[in-house]
């Protein structure tokens, strides 16, 4: 009779090392190799994302403003209770849509890079990497912009930073630019060949907003609002790079801790399907 040894995650452990290693070397080789044209592609996207506008790069301080004061009138007339925030609540909400217009962006274009560029890849064959390295920068640079203004509008209200959490804080929001990139990679996939579940996903990424605590404070202890953030990484992702920022403080080290551990294996994971797929998908179409 046939005996079945489990298998347990140290005899996988170093295969799946190897595999992630030789994953990541190649995704950076590619990368380096064909820097010229994601630049190329950054600047086109830049130039033409709002050459067609009169106000162009202003709309990245309005909008911002706009959905801040959308939100103090909810405030003021009793519709939002926040709870403790700590802050004036227009910086807070501020602050805390910006760090979710951060994930939430990214994973907007990330999810719609095959659909919008797969045809330009298809006929003239070059790593399908190089578009998302395209989106990434050029949510970096757009993103600069509101943080700027985060930071003039938290002077204002008397924030008082610490040395270390102005540095730290970029490094903090990696952990959510890997997931928002990584779930935009299903998505654009599935976005070729599965229109309606990416409406679904797109549709509930939107409600998910209201779920997590952006808008208000993340001491919630009762209801099924609670239950839910305690299995919500997001809830630690953004409360933790909120907290760092306002305060110098460490929100839950350990859950968000694992909560970037999750992000950097889903990325690899999602990465892998991403790189697997996209070819058979599109090669489906065009």
């Amino acid at each position: 009779m046939l005996k079945l040894y489990p298998i347990t995650f140290l005899t996988l452990a170093p295969s799946i090392t190897v595999s992630m290693i030789k994953t990541f070397r190649q995704t950076i080789l590619n990368l380096h190799r064909y820097r010229f044209l994601s630049w190329q592609l950054v600047r086109s996207n830049l130039v033409g994302g709002y050459k067609r506008s009169f106000i162009g790069l202003g709309w990245m301080l309005i909008l911002p403003i706009i959905t801040v004061f959308t939100w103090i009138l909810l405030n003021g007339a009793g519709v939002v209770d926040p709870g403790d925030t700590s802050i004036a609540y227009p910086a807070y909400v501020l602050l805390s849509t910006s760090i979710w217009g951060f994930f939430m962006e990214l994973y907007r274009t990330s999810s719609k890079v095959l659909t919008e560029r797969g045809r330009m890849v298809v006929m003239n064959s070059f790593p399908y990497e190089v578009l998302l390295m395209e989106k990434v920068i050029v949510h970096l640079i757009n993103f600069s912009i509101p943080l700027a203004l985060n930071i003039i509008v938290l002077l204002i209200f008397g924030v008082k930073f610490q040395w270390y959490s102005l540095l730290l804080f970029p490094v903090s929001l990696l952990p959510l630019l890997l997931l928002g990139l990584g779930i935009g990679m299903v998505i654009s996939v599935l976005r070729v060949i599965a229109v309606d579940i990416c409406t679904l996903v797109d549709e509930g990424m939107k409600v998910l907003m209201f779920l997590t605590p952006v808008v208000y404070a993340p001491k919630i202890e009762t209801g099924w609002l609670a239950f839910f953030n305690k299995y919500n990484p997001l809830a630690y992702l953004i409360s933790f790079s909120r907290e760092l920022l306002i305060n110098g403080d460490f929100y839950k080290t350990t859950a968000y801790f694992w909560c970037s551990v999750f992000c950097f294996f889903f990325f690899y994971i999602t990465l892998r399907f991403y790189l697997n797929f996209s070819q058979r998908v599109l090669e489906r179409i065009y």
